[in-house]
């Protein structure tokens, strides 16, 4: 049998970002493709506000959670864990041991490497670091097989020193939109003079550079928040639901940048772009909008490949390259937007992935 692993949360902030969208939807083609789910729902208000006697009780429940949930797994199952847990606890990776001593087969899908991505902030606490060093490590040391993001982050992986034979390319996270597939249209008339879409997590500790955007350009931003100032050139449209979005993007190009400045995808988050697969990437591409990324991002050779967008050095250079760009050329990568969007919104590349994890 096949299973997955579904933590059910109630965090109502969540339903307006990509951190749940995203794992939502690989539970949708898990479910699809026969795979069973097993829940585990952890009370994330209750894990806030405890103390630190409290919390270890907590540790400790939720490693009970876990070994009920996959008591009944035996030789030749398969389970499917989206990483990092959610549910994230020091005790989990022993429970999952236990489970993989049976001779259940453990499979990772990387949604993020938080070794990589947070522990490059100057405001976690030493105590924090060392806790996601310890439940990130086993649990990838342990996994039978891993799907990363791309062949940037499983070079990483393997500089890391995890074995590159299990190590499979996602290359890009599907995203579905049902609406669309029940009949609403996600075509709109765009042209390259639009605004640029900018969508996601617009706090300035993570993307400061939405502070500093060339006054050349106008943008049109969605997403939790931000700081409105009052710039002509941006308009600000608020937070949607993931599933609505799409319908709601007005603009030419979908813009896949991080970081502190417009002049490059600096500090740890700008970063990490060299390695992760940014879900709004999916989201525009999925819409059938072409995106500019950094030029030196991972997922900048997936978009140029595919011609559905371009990499740029600097925000400052876009203007120009929009300028010279055609009709023609922009309709060209309109239309290969669309064929794009109907991969992604079939789950595609997820089904790809775990077909290559299989070794059935």
């Amino acid at each position: 049998m096949k299973y997955f692993i579904q933590e059910l949360q109630d965090d109502e902030g969540l339903q307006k970002t990509a951190g749940i969208k995203a794992r939502d939807d690989v539970d949708a083609i898990l479910s699809s493709q026969g795979y069973k789910p097993l829940h585990i729902v952890v009370d994330q208000n209750k894990r806030k506000e405890a103390g630190s006697l409290e919390s270890l009780k907590i540790h400790y429940e939720i490693g009970q959670i876990w070994k009920q949930a996959l008591r009944d797994l035996d030789r030749g199952d398969t389970l499917v864990i989206q990483f990092p847990v959610s549910s994230h606890s020091v005790m989990i990776a022993s429970q999952v041991r236990r489970c993989q001593k049976r001779g259940v087969r453990i499979v990772l899908l990387i949604h993020d490497l938080e070794t990589l991505r947070i522990l490059s902030r100057d405001d976690i606490k030493p105590w924090v670091r060392a806790r996601i060093l310890l439940e990130e490590g086993k649990l990838l040391k342990m996994a039978d097989c891993i799907i990363a993001h791309n062949r940037h982050m499983r070079k990483k992986l393997m500089e890391m020193g995890y074995d590159g034979n299990r190590i499979i390319n996602l290359k890009i996270f599907d995203y579905l939109i049902p609406a669309a597939d029940q009949g609403r249209s996600l075509q709109k008339d765009r042209t390259k003079d639009m605004p640029l879409i900018i969508a996601g997590a617009l706090l300035r500790h993570k993307a400061g550079y939405i502070y500093e955007l060339p006054e050349s350009q106008t943008f049109n931003l969605y997403g939790k928040g931000y700081e409105e100032e009052g710039k002509e050139n941006i308009a600000y449209h608020g937070a949607l639901m993931p599933d609505d979005l799409p319908f709601e993007l007005e603009g030419s190009f979908g813009l896949v940048w991080d970081g502190s400045t417009s002049a490059t995808c600096a500090t740890g988050y700008g970063e990490y772009l060299r390695i992760n697969n940014p879900h709004k990437t999916s989201l525009y591409l999925a819409s059938g909008i072409p995106v500019i990324i950094w030029k030196e991002a991972a997922l900048a050779e997936f978009v140029e490949h595919y011609g559905c967008g371009f990499g740029v050095d600097s925000l400052y250079e876009i203007p120009d390259r929009i300028a010279a760009l055609t009709d023609a050329e922009y309709e060209r990568m309109l239309a290969n937007c669309q064929k794009m969007s109907r991969r992604l919104r079939s789950g595609y590349y997820t089904i790809h992935a775990l077909e290559e994890a299989d070794p059935s």
